[in-house]
C-alpha cells in the first residue's frame, strides 16, 4: 500500500484551485456561467477522467500480462452531477449514477471480451473506491 496526498490551495478569488501532488500540480475551476474562470476541468470532470483512466491504464495493464495486443481502447465515462443543493439544501449534491463503455481493437476473440472488462473493472482501485462507498474522515 502506498500513501498519497494532493494539497488543494485557493487560487483566485473565484473558483479556481491549485492542487499540488508534490511531484505535479493541476488546476481546477468551474464554468464562468457559475462564477468561475472556466480555463481548468471542474473536480468532477477529473473525477469521470481519473475512473476512464485507470480503467484504461488497468486493462492495458493486464492485457500485457495476458499477451493481449490492443490496438485501440477508449473508455467513456458518463453520468449525472447534482449541483443544486448549494441553493437548496433539500437536495443532496453528487454524482448520482455513472455509466462506463469499454471500445477496444485487440486480438482478443470478441466471445471473452466481456469477462476481460468484468476483470478491469474488479482490478481497477478508483472504481473499486465508488463501488465500495470508502470510508472518508475529515478534520479541522
Amino acid at each position: 500500500m502506498r500513501s498519497m496526498k494532493v494539497v488543494s490551495t485557493k487560487s483566485d478569488d473565484g473558483y479556481e484551485v491549485t492542487n499540488d501532488t508534490g511531484e505535479l500540480v493541476f488546476k481546477c475551476d468551474e464554468p464562468a456561467r457559475v462564477g468561475g474562470s472556466g480555463k481548468y476541468p471542474r473536480p468532477t470532470d477529473y473525477f469521470f477522467g481519473a475512473l476512464g483512466s485507470c480503467l484504461n491504464i488497468t486493462a492495458r495493464s493486464l492485457a500485457k500480462r495476458k499477451g493481449i495486443k490492443i490496438n485501440k481502447l477508449v473508455v467513456t465515462v458518463t453520468g449525472n452531477v447534482e449541483t443544486h443543493g448549494i441553493v437548496d439544501p433539500r437536495i443532496k449534491d453528487r454524482i448520482s449514477d455513472i455509466q462506463i463503455k469499454f471500445e477496444m481493437e485487440s486480438d482478443l476473440p470478441r466471445t471473452e471480451e466481456e469477462r476481460f472488462f468484468q476483470e478491469c473493472v474488479t482490478a481497477c482501485p478508483v472504481h473499486a473506491t465508488v463501488e465500495d462507498q470508502t470510508k472518508v474522515t475529515w478534520s479541522y
